[in-house]
Order: structure tokens, then sequence, then C-alpha cells
């Protein structure tokens, strides 16, 4: 049995969504090279990790790749040019979404079905898809209307306008999320795909409107059936007495 000790390297743990001391169980470099007729040419490399956070114990695949197309320059004390390759690294699984609301779990508790939606819309924001992301966004005010209790037969339009008389939201709200909701038609219907800015200002919107119809709002209709009754005032004398 080998008594030497083991190797550790410094890596991001994707449940301590942090850098970390890590234990390396094995390690594998696939070097490549291309070059074409005209005698172009490049090379890289994929660097293939089984890691182990000496933290919380996850274990996890890390890849380290590099190529000669993307380069980091600069001059060293004589002037010269020097380089070295721009190492990309990615981990699985992925760390957990830093987007994701802390009340995602609350509103699964009202429908799982909104949840399901809205986490498989944060995994599509995680990855940079932001075409599905931006699809997600429209899916889950559908189903949020219809939680409260919205005709789902209607049109998007008549939705936000049956939001707003219903109290639910205001003129600068329903002009807003009409805005989410044409992003998502856009996105389904014309292949758009927002901004990675556009995409987060979107997201902000809807959490907005959700938290606030399913989070907030209950726990205040809570409250105020805790809240004294105001006193009933007290009826006069013929005298004032």
């Amino acid at each position: 049995m080998s008594t030497s000790k083991s190797k550790t390297v410094k890596s991001h743990c994707p449940t301590c969504n942090g850098e970390r001391t890590c234990k390396i169980h094995g390690q594998v470099t696939k070097n490549w090279d291309w070059e074409d007729r005209q005698g172009h040419s490049a090379n890289g490399g994929n660097n293939h990790s089984l890691l182990e956070c000496l933290g919380c114990e996850t274990v996890f695949y890390e890849r380290s790749s590099w190529n000669s197309e993307d380069m980091d320059f600069w001059y060293d004390e004589e002037g010269s040019t020097c380089g070295e390759p721009t190492l990309n690294k990615s981990t699985y699984p992925k760390p957990e979404s830093k987007r994701k609301p802390t009340w995602l779990d609350s509103i699964a508790s009202t429908d799982s079905q909104i949840a399901n939606i809205l986490t498989e819309m944060y995994t599509a924001y995680d990855n940079e898809s932001y075409i599905l992301t931006a699809i997600g966004l429209r899916t889950a005010l559908d189903r949020g209307t219809e939680l409260l209790e919205i005709d789902p037969a209607i049109s998007f339009e008549e939705k936000l306008d049956s939001l707003k008389e219903s109290g639910w939201i205001g003129e600068t709200e329903k002009e807003i999320l009409g805005i989410v909701t044409n992003a998502g038609n856009a996105a389904a219907h014309r292949g758009w795909e927002p901004s990675a800015h556009e995409i987060v200002q979107l997201l902000s919107a809807l959490e907005v409107f959700l938290q606030k119809s399913f989070i907030v709002g209950k726990k205040v209709l809570k409250i105020n059936g805790n809240i004294p009754p105001k006193p009933k005032r007290k009826k006069k004398g013929k005298h004032g007495a």
C-alpha cells in the first residue's frame, strides 16, 4: 500500500460554490493538433480531473482546456512579447444557481407545476440558453395568472387586463409584464435571443410579480388576521355624557 501523500489542487467546488482545496483522484490529459493544406495550424489540449473537495467531500469532474488561438500576452522587462494559453475551466455538476430565489421552495408548496417551470427556466439561464429562458418566463407568467384564477383560455393581453382589474397589478406593472410576454413570444416564434443584461431585467420583472402575488402577499394577509380590530366608538348620551 502506498504511503505517499495524496496530491491536491485548488478548484471550484460545485457544492461549496467557491474555490477549495481538492484531492486529485485521477487525471487524464488529451492534446490535439490541427493543420490545413494552406499551412495554418493550431493546437490545444484538455485536462480531465476527478476531484474531491476536502471540505464538503463532494466528488466532481473538472475539465481544463486551452488552445493556441486563445492566448494571454504580456511584455517582459526587456520588452519582448511573452504569452501563455488561457485556461478555461468547467465543472460537473455545476454549482447551484446564484439567480434562483430563496422563495422558490415556498412557491413549490403552492403549485408544483410552476416550481418545475421556474427550475427549468433557471437551469436554462445558468447554461446561458437565453432563448429558452425567455420562453420559460412567458410559461411561468401564464401559469401564475392561472393560479390567480384568470381565465386560461383568453389572450395574454386580456390576462394582463384581468390582473389589473382584479387588483393584482397596477398600470406600470401591466406594461412591464407585457414586455416579458412579448419577449417570450419573440423567443418562441421568431428565435429572438435577449442579451445577458436583458434577460436579467426580464427575470427581475417576473420575480417581483411572483414574489408579491404568492409569497409576500399571502404572508401579509395572514398578519391581518392577528391585528386587533379598531375599538368601536362609544355612543354619547343625550347630554354628551
